[in-house]
């Protein structure tokens, strides 16, 4: 793969960063789990994201030869995009409704459920259905493809294992603050600054929704009336 594939790689990660699982790592931490919950949750998701990828590699192989006449068409492409793109504008507007709601009024951090509420088999069991969520973004099947390129096993899985990492930042930063003790503060400040923010956060998201909506869905067309290659199509195409 080459410099610019791997920008492509990583900062594909980025833009489609989950912050679900940090989300749901605080709401454990708050309901009094430990480091060991949190890992209980990380190692179920992890299982099914490793037992997926390895499926998918195979079947990518084979899909790829019977999609070839479509990779190969712009327009093809192109119809996929304005698909994206109309989805994004979909959620965009989801977004400013969310933040238009009033916010719901939250406990005090230190009213916590007690530990032993929480047990480690329903979440790891939690953590393997939240990789329905990874498994569903399509950002996760491209880049299983984009990795496939480098023939290198160990680059390959390096690549693989770095764009999980970034892709869950926010759960691996709530692990990590966990490990060094750190939890009780990372939860009560996300709590103070989000929370009063909540609405300017969600305007902002779905502002920047809107935008990559748009850009994605003028891309499409652009491409269907032959003005250019799609935007898509050149990323599949980086190695």
């Amino acid at each position: 793969m080459t410099f610019a594939g791997i920008l492509a790689f990583f900062g594909l990660a980025v833009v489609a960063v989950d912050v679900l699982g940090g989300v749901i790592a605080i709401g454990v931490m708050l309901r009094g789990g430990t480091v060991r919950h949190l890992l209980a949750f990380a190692g179920g998701y992890s299982v099914v994201i490793v037992a997926a990828t390895l499926i998918l590699h195979p079947l990518m192989a084979l899909l790829h030869r019977w999609l070839r006449p479509v990779l190969d068409s712009n327009d093809a492409i192109g119809v996929v995009e304005i698909v994206v793109g109309l989805a994004l504008l979909a959620v965009s507007l989801h977004q400013f409704r969310a933040a238009s709601r009033p916010p719901t009024p939250h406990g005090r951090l230190e009213q916590r459920a007690t530990p032993k509420r929480l047990a480690i088999a329903p979440l790891v069991l939690a953590g393997m259905g939240f990789a329905g969520t990874a498994l569903a973004d399509p950002a996760f099947p491209l880049a299983v493809g984009m990795a496939s390129q480098e023939k290198n096993l160990a680059l390959h899985v390096a690549l693989l294992v770095g764009w999980n990492l970034l892709y869950q930042a926010p759960l691996v930063a709530v692990i990590t603050a966990a490990l060094f003790g750190k939890h009780e503060q990372l939860a009560a400040r996300v709590m103070e600054v989000v929370g009063p923010r909540r609405s300017a956060l969600q305007t902002a998201l779905a502002v920047l929704l809107a935008l990559g909506g748009v850009a994605v869905l003028g891309d499409g067309v652009y491409a269907l009336m032959g003005g250019h290659v799609p935007w898509l199509r050149q990323l599949l195409l980086l190695r």
